[in-house]
């Protein structure tokens, strides 16, 4: 101990002050990057993170449209069969400006889905990129779908529509449109519960 301390105070004074200072700084070092191995530390972009929860309220408000569309045309078909033709109009009426506010979110969760796109290149490490990405590719399969939906909607109504007021036997196309919107409305679920479901993988990478 004595043969050491000798050692030392032989050294010059500002050289003993660089050698701690060097020590320090590489001790500092060490802990840092132990701590961030051992903790899975996860940079993510503000600007992902915003755009991802507006994405996630958007794509609730689609589901619950979708949702209520397909309770209408529920209706709709009872007030078919009990002869209630003003009343089917009149709901007609109310899924067209329901179509029109769908069509209006589908383009700000596609403006979302873009900001939380050009983020990516931010996110570490990288499994959580690559979650990220498959969960954008997800609702962006949904707008699609979303767009195949209001057609499908649109030329329902239509149909409904010639039907009450110009009295068309138009029964076998309805059936048909009936059963390509319940299989969009099915595939928009499915598709935003697995951007859901790729969300919280996404989180236990923190």
């Amino acid at each position: 101990m004595n043969t050491f301390a000798n050692l030392y105070f032989k050294v010059p004074r500002r050289l003993r002050f660089f050698i701690i200072f060097a020590f320090l700084i590489v001790a500092a070092y060490l802990f840092f990057y132990l701590l961030a191995v051992n903790s899975k530390i996860k940079e993510v972009p503000d600007e992902f993170l915003k755009a991802r929860q507006e994405a996630s309220i958007i794509a609730q408000d689609i589901i619950g449209f979708s949702n209520q569309t397909a309770n209408n045309i529920s209706k709709i078909s009872e007030l078919d069969k009990e002869a209630k033709y003003e009343d089917a109009l009149n709901l007609i009426a109310g899924e067209v400006d329901h179509n029109r506010q769908a069509r209006e979110k589908a383009i700000s969760l596609s403006a979302q889905l873009e900001k939380m796109a050009k983020n990516i290149s931010g996110i570490e490490p990288p499994e959580a990129a690559q979650i990220a990405l498959q969960a954008i590719s997800s609702e962006i399969a949904l707008i699609s779908r979303l767009i195949s939906y209001n057609d499908y909607l649109v030329q329902f109504l239509e149909v409904l529509r010639q039907k009450f007021s110009e009295d068309k036997n138009t029964n076998g196309r309805i059936a048909e449109l009936v059963g390509k919107i319940n299989e969009e409305t099915k595939a928009i679920n499915d598709l935003d519960e697995n951007f859901n479901q790729l969300m919280v993988e996404f989180d236990k990478l923190r």
